[in-house]
């Protein structure tokens, strides 16, 4: 029995060194595998360091075609402008308004915009623009619970874009009225005393302008334009506090 015990005893370590072999093998192995997968590495990031003066060059290529197109373009906002500029924007913007008479008026319900063309009458001495509207339409109740509106004028004929955004009142002010009737409003009234006559008063807090040479001059610089790759020279835009 003796025998026995001590033969198992004397054959574990020999077990032992049989599983110790291998380990060591894989281990060195793998240290001899490493420098290989170091120096692949360092390919990879020497080829995505190369490859960044081209992006960067790419990059910088864009934006100056945006500035040159912007330039061209003539695009500006109030941030941009001389004291000078913003007045000259300021008396185009009423100036356009004035002539052009007949605007897109846009009021929000609460889920949806709504748009319905109205005829304009331009007070730029008191900085508002005037409509005549009927009582029993939406649009009173709609300004009444959401009084911001945007009023935009067109002159498609000339290419001439006028568009102001402010607060809008309704106001049953029969003298005013009197004041602002006209024959347009006489497709839709009988008189200036028919009671069911509103007011709708717009103070405009901003506009923005598209200002263009005209449809004959801005349809051949888009086709000389289309020619040549640059960018058209459609006119002027700018975006100015009223």
């Amino acid at each position: 029995m003796a025998t026995a015990a001590t033969t198992t005893e004397d054959k574990k370590p020999a077990r032992t060194a049989t599983k110790a072999t291998p380990a060591k093998t894989v281990a060195k192995s793998a240290a001899a595998k490493k420098p290989a997968a170091n120096a692949g590495a360092a390919k990879t990031l020497k080829a995505k360091a190369a490859s960044k003066p081209t992006s960067t060059k790419a990059t910088a290529s864009k934006v100056a075609k945006r500035a040159t197109a912007k330039a061209g373009n003539k695009q500006s906002r109030d941030s941009s402008m001389t004291g000078k500029e913003h007045d000259d924007h300021v008396a185009r913007v009423w100036e356009l308004a004035e002539r052009i008479g007949i605007a897109m008026f846009v009021t929000w319900d609460g889920a949806e915009q709504r748009a319905r063309p109205l005829a304009a009458t331009v007070e730029k001495e008191e900085g508002a623009v005037y409509f005549l509207t009927d009582v029993s339409g939406e649009k009173d109740d709609q300004i009444a619970e959401f009084p911001h509106v945007s009023v935009s004028f067109a002159d498609h004929k000339k290419s001439k874009y006028v568009a102001l955004s402010g607060k809008a009142t309704i106001l049953n002010d029969r003298a005013k009225i009197k004041d602002l009737w006209s024959p347009f409003a006489k497709a839709w009234w009988d008189s200036p005393e028919d009671p069911a006559i509103r007011v709708i008063k717009l103070v405009p807090a901003d506009a923005e302008l598209w200002d263009s040479p005209g449809r004959i001059v801005t349809t051949i610089s888009m086709l000389a334009a289309a020619v040549t790759g640059r960018s058209p020279k459609i006119g002027e835009n700018a975006k100015v506090t009223l």
